[in-house]
């Protein structure tokens, strides 16, 4: 279940509580604020899942580069060593071959800081949102046990 619409139960909860006259507080079910703080429990690990997705994922695109990247190498290498064995131009294929690998070195390292950089601005928006929904929650506690005090 999405957080933030647990959070919109929460304050809809809040919203449509009885109000208390002559104050600014509520009077709430503590069942109905039990059971959807119950349910925020439950789908905070949900949000850790998607982030841990992320970073699988990341990991994923990574080693793929990395493999891609090996395979560039490898075919530079062959592809030097074919000219300098078809054409004997040692100096040419050398040059070639450090040329490619070269790009596909940038390459790889440019794609690796991408991936990373994707991850990193995915886990710090689900930190800000994990932040946001938690004082939303603390600040609903805190309105929740200052009204059991003033019964």
């Amino acid at each position: 279940m999405d957080i933030m619409y647990l959070v919109d139960q929460l304050e809809a909860l809040v919203n449509s509580s009885r109000r208390v006259p002559l104050s600014s507080r509520v009077m709430m079910e503590e069942e109905d604020i039990l059971a959807v703080v119950e349910k925020l429990r439950e789908a905070v690990p949900q949000e850790i899942k998607q982030a841990r997705k992320v970073l699988q994922d990341r990991d994923q695109i990574l080693k793929a580069s990395q493999t891609e990247a090996e395979k560039i190498v490898t075919m530079a290498r062959e592809r030097a060593e074919y000219m300098i064995n078809q054409e004997g131009v040692l100096y040419l294929a050398k040059e070639r071959g450090e040329q490619v690998l070269s790009d596909a070195q940038r390459d790889a390292q440019q794609t690796r800081q991408e991936i990373e950089q994707y991850a990193v601005d995915v886990l710090g928006n689900l930190e800000q949102q994990l932040q946001l929904q938690l004082h939303q929650v603390r600040n609903g506690l805190q309105e929740l046990s200052g009204n059991q005090f003033s019964r």
